[in-house]
């Protein structure tokens, strides 16, 4: 081997151990670290201006051909800010998968007393970013799922919160106690939402989780009604099986049942939930199917059948609602919440890009 092919070898080795961490970092390197790896500054700046790499934000570049990505933008906002950075607010949820959360922008939190500024990033400042606060999606560090929704309860509104914070305690991302003693420990006087989302807490109480956004609805129409509380996610046993109401009235046995437009797309679906409609009322129960288009379009009418069903009166019959619906399927396969035009099968809007 010639002096000139060691020469290119050695040369080349940096950008293998380049590649290498670019590989881990969604196509991203930075100068910091090109230079750690025994890259020149001047060979760094050079592969930037050979277009070799493509510079994302200040001393951050993604490796030419590696593709765009919404995770990639959010990992070069955190290393661009710097240690102890970390994904966090809508752009956290966004990573978490929280029911219907979206975001056109990178939000990040950095420790109290730094203040990074671009406009491509909004920026947080946070005196609290704590270990159990702290986790990894994909090797990105993000707000733990507890800490983003108590950062968001600031920045959402009272359905949109409460949607996705029951989609995080549905999955199994966060438990409501975990949930309140992060709110106790960091959500103190003048924190945004923290009396939120501790009201939400206070409602929901020890119930199972709401796991659509028709369901979400219900809840919320039914508590801001005049109507007793139901339990959530009651069980029932009939004929043998175990079934769950998504609203019930023990002692009256009144239940709702949050129906999908398409729970009945196919026969075996169709067969099954008749038999679980007559296996309930043999039992003694009145089911009240209740769907998107009721909910949405005549949410009036749907607090008068409840109330009527509570009291053991007929009520009027009215004609179907013609609002479109959809259908989102139940964890147990069941329809669950139908959607309006423009949703998804899961009754939320349709995904959007997560970020730029």
């Amino acid at each position: 081997m010639g002096s000139g092919d060691r020469n290119e070898s050695f040369n080349d080795r940096p950008d293998v151990r380049i590649a290498d961490v670019a590989s881990r970092q969604h196509g991203l390197i930075t100068a910091a670290q090109s230079t750690a790896l025994g890259l020149s500054r001047w060979a760094s700046r050079r592969r930037a201006s050979a277009s070799r790499w493509e510079s994302v934000l200040p001393g951050v570049y993604r490796i030419a051909g590696a593709p765009v990505t919404g995770r990639q933008a959010a990992l070069a906002a955190v290393l661009w800010a710097g240690d102890g950075a970390v994904v966090s607010h809508r752009s956290a949820a966004v990573l978490w998968g929280l029911d219907g959360v979206e975001t056109s922008r990178v939000e990040i939190a950095v420790p109290y007393g730094r203040a990074p500024r671009h406009p491509y990033v909004t920026v947080h400042r946070s005196k609290a970013l704590h270990g159990v606060d702290r986790d990894l999606i994909d090797n990105i560090p993000v707000t733990s799922v507890a800490r983003t929704v108590i950062d968001i309860a600031g920045v959402l509104e009272g359905e949109a919160l409460e949607r996705a914070m029951e989609d995080a305690f549905h999955r199994g991302l966060c438990k409501p106690t975990f949930l309140r003693w992060r709110l106790n420990e960091l959500g103190g006087a003048g924190r945004p939402g923290a009396a939120r989302l501790r009201r939400l807490l206070d409602e929901r109480g020890r119930d199972g989780a709401l796991e659509s956004v028709l369901e979400v609805k219900v809840w919320r129409l039914i508590t801001g009604s005049d109507l007793p509380r139901p339990v959530r996610q009651h069980p029932v046993r009939a004929e043998g099986q175990l079934y769950r109401l998504d609203f019930a009235w023990p002692v009256g046995r009144v239940a709702v049942e949050c129906d999908g437009f398409e729970s009945h797309g196919r026969r075996t679906a169709f067969e099954r939930d008749r038999s679980r409609s007559a296996a309930l009322a043999a039992a003694g129960w009145r089911l009240v199917p209740v769907t998107w288009g009721d909910v949405t379009a005549d949410p009036s009418r749907v607090v008068a059948r409840l109330r009527a069903a509570l009291d053991n009166r007929f009520i009027e019959p009215s004609v179907a609602s013609s609002a479109p619906r959809a259908s989102m399927k139940r964890a147990d396969g069941r329809g669950g919440s139908g959607g309006g035009q423009g949703q998804g099968d899961d009754g939320s809007e349709a995904a959007a890009s997560c970020f730029p």
